[in-house]
């Protein structure tokens, strides 16, 4: 489901542009702004799921990763999840050997 423009924005003004879980600059290149996600914490079928105390500004690469994190509700435990070793290693790590075949 989309989120209606306007709150979008609004998610997006109060994210101050941010990534609210990596800290990324999505207003750094047009592909950063134009992907930027809202992160619900909340799961599909809740009434309260748009309301703005549920939505957090998200790059793409976060969001997605919380899409295995249905059964986190709140932000500090998705925070928590996405900068544990046991996600991001293997991706890190994937990441880094293709940097040094490019150089």
């Amino acid at each position: 489901m989309r989120l209606p423009l306007k709150k979008w924005h609004l998610v997006f003004k109060n994210g101050n542009g941010y990534c609210q879980y990596c800290g990324m600059d999505l207003l750094s290149s047009f592909e950063h702004y134009f992907f930027a996600e809202v992160d619900h914490l909340f799961p599909n079928g809740e009434p309260d799921r748009d309301e703005p105390n549920n939505l957090v500004l998200s790059c793409r690469a976060c969001n997605s990763r919380l899409s295995r994190a249905q059964h986190l509700a709140t932000f500090s435990e998705r925070k928590e999840y996405l900068q544990s070793e046991s996600l991001s290693k293997g991706a890190r790590d994937t990441y880094n050997e293709y940097l040094k075949t490019l150089r």
